[in-house]
C-alpha cells in the first residue's frame, strides 16, 4: 500500500463528486437520485469503517502522546482520553457554581468581590456548550440572530439504512 493509492482513490472521489453535480443538473427523477443517494451514502460509511479501523491499528504503531511529523508539512496526533456519557449536567454545574462562589469571597474581608452575573460568565471557562437551544431562548424572548453569525439554511437529509443487503 502507498499513499499513491488512496490519491488514486481521492481523486476518482473528485471525479465522481463532478459527475454527481452533472447529473443532479440533468433534473433527474426524484426516486433515481434518491437511489444514488443511498448508495453514496453507503459508500461514506464503508469509507468510515475502512478509517476507523486503519486509523486504530495506526494508533497501536504510535506511542501514548507522540506526534508524529510528515513530509508535507501534516501531523499525526495521538492523544487517549476516556470516553464519557450520562453526564449528570445539573449536578456537576451546581458544584462549579458552588465553588465559584466561594472563590469569589474575599478571605480576609468576607465580601463578595464578583456579581451573580461575573460567576455565571466565568462557568464558561469549565464548560464548552456546542450549540443553544433556540427554541428555549426563544420563549425567553431572546433572538438568538442576534448573538451569533447566521449562514445559509442547511437541511440535512437522513438515510437509514433498512431492510437493503450492503454491497
Amino acid at each position: 500500500m502507498t499513499p499513491e493509492r488512496i490519491l488514486e482513490v481521492r481523486q476518482y472521489l473528485l471525479a465522481l463528486g463532478q459527475e454527481l453535480d452533472e447529473y443532479i443538473n440533468s433534473n433527474p427523477e426524484t426516486q433515481d437520485a434518491c437511489d444514488i443517494l443511498y448508495e453514496l451514502n453507503m459508500a461514506k460509511r464503508d469509507i468510515s469503517t475502512v478509517y476507523d479501523s486503519f486509523s486504530t491499528s495506526v494508533g497501536q504503531l504510535i506511542a501514548d502522546g507522540k506526534n508524529i511529523q510528515l513530509n508535507n508539512g501534516g501531523v499525526i496526533e495521538k492523544k487517549s482520553s476516556y470516553e464519557r456519557r450520562a453526564w449528570q449536567h445539573k449536578d456537576l454545574a451546581s458544584v462549579v457554581a458552588q465553588k465559584l462562589v466561594r472563590m469569589s469571597v474575599d478571605i480576609d474581608t468576607g465580601e463578595i468581590i464578583k456579581s451573580p452575573e461575573e460567576i455565571a460568565m466565568q462557568v464558561l471557562d469549565y464548560v464548552q456548550p456546542s450549540y443553544w437551544r433556540v427554541k428555549e431562548l426563544s420563549s425567553l424572548g431572546i433572538n438568538v440572530d442576534n448573538y451569533c453569525e447566521t449562514g445559509v439554511l442547511k437541511t440535512s437529509i437522513i438515510v437509514r439504512k433498512g431492510d437493503a443487503n450492503d454491497k
